[in-house]
């Protein structure tokens, strides 16, 4: 196996990178809503799911999302549709794809700067 070269990320974002499930507030609830790309002449007609909103309920909190709906395609404005999903967490979380299974994995390394 070709052994890759190891990117090191910034030493100060050491506890960002490695966040995990138990660090953060999760979500109960998300809703999504799909959008297309269908505000200007020259738009490029892509069509897609944007995250609306992410609620915890025991906070009452609305969690960050990135909120811009800008296409991803070509950069422009979207147009939300009123086709909108609730999504709620599932007690299954077992994840659709396995480390070292389904993907590569390689330790993470951190430049002290």
């Amino acid at each position: 196996m070709e052994r890759r070269k190891i990117m090191a990320f910034p030493k100060k974002y050491q506890k960002l990178l490695e966040t995990k499930l138990s660090d953060i507030v999760v979500p109960d609830f998300a809703w999504l809503t799909y959008a297309v790309c269908a505000c200007e002449v020259d738009s490029c007609g892509w069509g897609g799911w944007i995250i609306e909103t992410v609620v915890n309920e025991a906070t009452g909190r609305h969690l960050n999302i990135d909120d811009r709906q800008i296409c991803p395609q070509c950069g422009k404005e979207l147009f939300r549709t009123e086709a909108s999903l609730k999504f709620v967490v599932s007690e299954d979380q077992t994840p659709s794809l396995t480390p070292g299974v389904d993907y590569e994995t390689i330790p993470m390394e951190f430049d002290d700067e």
